[in-house]
């Protein structure tokens, strides 16, 4: 089996890590430039770390698992010209790693936070590279992990990053302005909790289209008036009614 080194030491890195070894796949070792990060790694999973990246041993496959602006500069300094080098990014096409002879994407679908559990065999995973032979390699290792493996081009990834950022990054958004909302009135966001258990709930069975409720899909007016005479941030009162907007428009064709 092949065995992997981590350049990073962020949320994703901390997951992959902890995937690695859960599934008794070989880390040589976790690079970071901060070295108490990559410390922090390495000792919860047992696995050797370095903040020198001239301190890197051969593996098998690098996997970068940074920032989307450093996966360029870590790339170069990788000195194996026979290693797999991949990176971990939605966004990034893979050919920012093409100096390299062979390269690819290993990208997990998932919102990462370093404290929350997680069922990795559940998490998709995304695979690109510059050949077929190393497609199957990365397919491999993936299903080492995960029960969802794919194959895809870097325009597609690109197209599901920003797929998910509506789907979870500004989803969270709105469960902050819940927040603030709901602590005006003098209530916890807990009282919101049920709400939005069911409301994930009821995608795993019907389409977003189907599961839609709410004043806006009705068009109601009165309702939607009355919303916004309560709403004082006028930053949130626009972000309101352009949302509002785009719900009723999708169920009123007249509009």
């Amino acid at each position: 089996m092949s065995t992997v080194t981590i350049l990073g030491a962020g949320n994703v890195a901390h997951h992959l890590a902890r995937a690695f070894v859960e599934n008794t796949i070989e880390v040589k070792q976790i690079y970071n430039r901060t070295l108490h990060k990559a410390q922090s790694i390495g000792e919860n999973n047992r696995i050797p770390f370095t903040d020198k990246i001239s301190e890197l041993d051969r593996a098998d496959i690098f996997v970068i698992a940074s920032s989307d602006s450093a996966i360029s500069e870590l790339s170069m300094h990788i000195p194996f010209d026979d290693a797999l080098v991949v990176h971990t990014s939605g966004s990034i096409p893979m050919d920012i790693l093409k100096r390299h002879e062979r390269y690819g994407v290993l990208y997990p679908l998932q919102t990462f936070s370093k404290g929350r559990e997680l069922e990795y065999d559940e998490i998709p995973f995304y695979i690109e590279a510059s050949n077929e032979e190393d497609a199957e390699l990365l397919k491999k290792l993936a299903k080492r992990i995960s029960n969802r493996v794919y194959i895809t081009d870097s325009k597609q990834r690109a197209e599901l990053h920003l797929s998910a950022v509506w789907a979870s990054n500004f989803v969270n958004h709105m469960y902050y302005i819940a927040a603030e909302m709901a602590e005006k009135a003098g209530m916890s966001f807990d009282h919101l909790l049920p709400l939005i258990e069911e409301t994930a709930a009821k995608v795993q069975d019907l389409s977003p289209k189907d599961a839609q409720t709410g004043p806006a899909k009705r068009n109601d007016k009165i309702v939607l008036e009355k919303h916004e005479s309560l709403i004082d941030n006028s930053f949130y009162l626009d972000l309101y009614q352009r949302i509002s907007h785009s719900i009723t428009k999708t169920y009123h064709d007249e509009l």
